[in-house]
């Protein structure tokens, strides 16, 4: 079982449109619309503090992933693996982005934001750390 079956209802609903919209398209259009879906969600907060926000984007990534099939070939979907709730990918992306040092370049050229990103999802997850959550 994955994370999407803990998911609330409203966020698998969105999760379930991510999936019919990306599946067709290449892991690079996949990427950008995923983080272009963290820059929406960040414009519309109304929360002073952006955590649980980035947190629930990490999330939507994770059960996203669950759905897509992830392909550790491609630097995007590498990006993706290790931002996601995922234990095994993320060590499996972290490794391989530690191995190729071109990786995090090609990363940071699709995203320029890339390296934020990261530190966000990082600081969020300490903030509030998701597997307190997961029991509920």
């Amino acid at each position: 079982m994955g994370l999407y079956e803990h998911l609330p209802a409203d966020i698998r609903a969105t999760v379930d449109a991510l999936v019919v919209e990306l599946e067709p398209q290449a892991w690079s259009t996949r990427f950008l619309a995923l983080i272009g879906l963290l820059g929406e969600k960040l414009e519309s907060r109304t929360e002073p503090e952006p955590w649980q926000l980035i947190q629930q984007w990490a999330g939507i990534v994770t059960a996203t992933l669950e759905h897509l099939r992830p392909d550790s070939s491609v630097v995007e979907c590498l990006g993706l693996m290790s931002i996601s709730f995922n234990d095994q990918w993320r060590a499996q992306a972290l490794g391989q982005i530690e191995r190729d040092p071109r990786a995090l370049d090609r990363l940071v050229a699709v995203c320029p934001a890339w390296e934020d990103i990261v530190d966000s999802v990082l600081e969020a997850n300490q903030r509030r750390p998701i597997k307190s959550g997961r029991g509920r």
